[in-house]
C-alpha cells in the first residue's frame, strides 16, 4: 500500500500538459540531454592525391549514409566534411594545405636572388627564357678615377645600372610561379616588371588577383575527375 501510495505520489508531481484555448502549456521544463557522440579527430594533409585515396577508402566507408563534401576554400587550402546529419551536426573529416616554396613578388630583390628565384621557382615559358636574358645583360658599373698631384687628391666615384648590350626592355611578363599546389597546373598571371637604379629586380602583380580564381577552379577540376564516379553517383560533393 505505502509502495503504491509513493507512486501516486510521484505521477501526480510530474509535468503536466494543460490545454487553453488552442494554447498547449506544460507544468514543468524539460531540458534535453544531447546524446555524446564520437566523431573521428579532423587530419591534415598536404597533397590533393591524399585527400582523394581518403574519401575513397575511408570516409566513403565510415558514411555510406552521407554525403563528402569537398571545398576549395582558396588556392591553397581544401577541407573535407559530411552533410548535416539528424542532430544538424556534421563531422569534419580532413584538412589540406598546400606545401609550396615562398616566391618573393610585389617587392625589389638583388639580381641574383632574382635569377635563381626565376629558375627554381618558376616553370619554364617564353617570359621566363626572355627575363633570364635580360637580366645576364644587366651589369653593375662601378668605376673609380683618382688624379694625385703630390699635394691633394680628387677622387671620382660613378655607379649605376647598364645594359652590356641594346635590349628592349618590355613592361609586363606572363610567368608561372609555383603558387598552388603541386598535384593542379600553376596558373599564368602578369606582372609588371621594373628595374630599379641600384640594379634590384621587382615583379608585381597585375592581374588584380585573378590567377586565385583560377587556381580554385584547376584545384576543384582534379577532384571531379578523379573522384568522378562518386562525383556521379551524388556521393561527393565538390564546392568552390
Amino acid at each position: 500500500m505505502l509502495k503504491a501510495m509513493i507512486e501516486k505520489i510521484e505521477k501526480m508531481a510530474g509535468p503536466k500538459v494543460y490545454e487553453v484555448g488552442k494554447e498547449h502549456y506544460a507544468s514543468g521544463q524539460l531540458i534535453r540531454i544531447d546524446p555524446k557522440k564520437d566523431f573521428p579527430k579532423s587530419i591534415t594533409l598536404t597533397g590533393l592525391d591524399s585527400v582523394c585515396k581518403m574519401v575513397e577508402n575511408e570516409a566513403n566507408d565510415l558514411f555510406a549514409a552521407d554525403q563528402i563534401l569537398i571545398q576549395v576554400v582558396d588556392y591553397r587550402t581544401v577541407r573535407v566534411f559530411t552533410t548535416l546529419d539528424g542532430e544538424m551536426d556534421r563531422c569534419w573529416l580532413y584538412e589540406c594545405q598546400a606545401d609550396t616554396p615562398k616566391v618573393k613578388v610585389n617587392c625589389y630583390q638583388e639580381h641574383e636572388e632574382a635569377v635563381i628565384q626565376l629558375r627554381s621557382l618558376y616553370i619554364p615559358n617564353e617570359d621566363t627564357d626572355y627575363l633570364l636574358k635580360l637580366l645576364s645583360s644587366v651589369s653593375r658599373e662601378s668605376k673609380v678615377t683618382s688624379n694625385d698631384n703630390g699635394v691633394s687628391q680628387v677622387v671620382e666615384a660613378r655607379s649605376g645600372v647598364a645594359l652590356t648590350q641594346s635590349l628592349e626592355v618590355r613592361p609586363y611578363v606572363d610567368l608561372k610561379p609555383f603558387r598552388t599546389f603541386l598535384d593542379v597546373e600553376q596558373p599564368e598571371s602578369t606582372f609588371l616588371l621594373r628595374l630599379d637604379g641600384g640594379g634590384k629586380v621587382g615583379l608585381f602583380e597585375a592581374d588584380g588577383g585573378v590567377w586565385k580564381l583560377e587556381a580554385t577552379r584547376n584545384i576543384a577540376a582534379y577532384f571531379e575527375e578523379k573522384l568522378s564516379k562518386l562525383v556521379e553517383a551524388g556521393e561527393v560533393v565538390v564546392l568552390r
